[in-house]
């Protein structure tokens, strides 16, 4: 390669830390006998993104995406009344590459639409019981230990959590010194004083499958994020969450191929291939994987794989989200007079007014882990009739006001497996930064592949990363 060349690309992989809007358009090639420089797998943001940087470096790239659709994980469901999105919802203002892409690309990132989230009173359900807010304290059904009654079961985690995170910086969650805190984070509650009620209350609306096997190293990674990942509010993508990754997409030199689900990859001697479910068979110099590690379960991978990352595939948990949206015909909580929010410990989680991105409103009511999985063994139907049920038991005054118009489960998505990756206990040290090494040619991205950010920027954080790999 001529050393102008080489210059170019060193300069390139320099910038790549910063944001997307500082990257420069450059050109290289590799050798013409390849059919296909990089194959990404997957046209969630991480593969959009990648994709994006390759090309601006004159490399051939071609995305193969298993569903009829780009986005993966943002997915805004435009064919609702009030267009709610169901997945990649909130940028934080500090998401620079995010936001610099978006810029890039013509979208725009808004301030959240006014009476967002309403704000105001929550209805506590725990079993049977309605409980106001303000009644929390005292109810005779708070089983809080003296000192947490006042906390209201929402906040329990983050109050009960207060100084107790030792990280400084965005990377000690995986630094081998803090390996004494990898472990279950109720074993890491309880040793701090927290009460078995406040275990169970705080594992029932949990970010997570279950608190018994997360890692607490998990919890604080996600603490220091918000409090050093340079975010002071959260912001919305004009239009949905969707707009972003299709904008991309469009300009994007080469159409992302849909329906073409992988279903092996194998490193052959300096070319990959890929071979997806219709048949069909690509080639390239590098494949980078972008889909969830619990989606690639089923896709046979033939190459230097390390154990670890054979492990991270088989074992890496991903947090199971059930979610309905519901149509509401008469806001039935002002006729019962309760709050529209519901906090429960029952079925379907929390319940909620849902504002969506055309500014009309629908009932959202989101489950987590175990709940999530008890509905995802049932089908649409089955689920809807049993939300159905429980509204009218515990707010009668919505019966015949709801229609449970769709069900979305990241969880029995086939090309997700769950909405994002969580730790298990003792992962963190021992899967990253490992992972993040490319196993010959085959490179991975992806949300659950970021050191420093989470969500949307994660994925574009590992996106920059693997692209450096690919460049060296």
């Amino acid at each position: 390669m001529p050393k102008t060349q080489k210059m170019n690309r060193r300069s390139f992989i320099q910038t790549l830390g910063l944001s997307s809007g500082a990257i420069m358009a450059d050109r290289f090639a590799f050798a013409a006998t390849e059919n296909t420089d990089v194959v990404v797998v997957g046209a969630g943001m991480s593969g959009l993104y990648a994709a994006r940087l390759l090309e601006q470096q004159g490399l051939s790239v071609r995305i193969l995406e298993g569903s009829q659709r780009v986005g993966g994980r943002m997915f805004t469901l435009n064919d609702l009344p009030w267009k709610p999105n169901t997945g990649g919802t909130e940028v934080g203002d500090g998401y620079t590459r995010m936001i610099g892409l978006a810029q890039q690309v013509g979208v725009k990132i808004i301030e959240p639409p006014a009476g967002e989230g309403r704000g105001g009173s929550t209805l506590y359900v725990l079993g049977n019981e309605r409980i106001l807010d303000k009644d929390w304290a005292a109810s005779a059904f708070n089983k809080l230990a003296e000192t947490e009654k006042k906390i209201a079961p929402q906040m329990l985690e983050s109050m009960l959590m207060q100084g107790k995170n030792p990280l400084q910086t965005l990377y000690d969650w995986y630094n081998p010194r803090f390996a004494e805190l990898d472990v279950p984070f109720a074993e890491f509650l309880k040793k701090n004083g927290a009460s078995d009620e406040a275990i169970r209350l705080i594992n029932a609306n949990a970010n997570t499958n279950d608190i018994a096997t997360t890692s607490t190293l998990n919890v604080l990674k996600s603490m220091t994020f918000r409090n050093k990942g340079g975010s002071k509010k959260t912001l919305r993508i004009e239009g949905g969450s969707q707009a972003l990754p299709e904008a991309i997409a469009k300009q994007l030199r080469r159409p992302v191929e849909l329906g073409k689900k992988a279903v092996e990859i194998a490193d052959r001697g300096g070319r990959i291939t890929v071979k997806c479910g219709d048949g069909s068979t690509y080639t390239a110099s590098h494949v980078l994987i972008t889909v969830p590690f619990a989606a690639l379960q089923n896709v046979k991978i033939k190459g230097k794989l390390t154990s670890i990352h054979y492990e991270a595939i088989r074992k890496l948990p991903y947090t199971q989200i059930t979610q309905l949206h519901v149509a509401t015909k008469t806001p039935f909580w002002e006729t019962d007079k309760l709050p529209a929010t519901m906090w429960t410990d029952g079925p379907f989680g929390r319940v909620f007014v849902s504002k969506g991105t055309n500014g009309q409103e629908g009932l959202l009511s989101w489950a987590n882990g175990a709940q999530a999985i008890a509905l995802d063994k049932q089908s649409d139907r089955e689920t809807a009739a049993q939300f159905l049920a429980e509204m009218k038991k515990l707010r009668p005054a919505s019966e015949g006001q709801l229609e449970v118009l769709r069900i979305n489960s990241w969880g029995n998505n086939p090309f997700a497996r769950g909405a994002y990756c969580h730790l298990a206990p003792g992962q963190s040290a021992q899967f990253f930064p490992a992972l993040l090494q490319p196993a010959g040619r085959i490179h991975f991205a992806g949300e659950h592949l970021a050191l420093q950010n989470n969500g949307m920027e994660a994925a574009c954080e590992s996106a920059e990363y693997a692209t450096k790999k690919i460049l060296l």
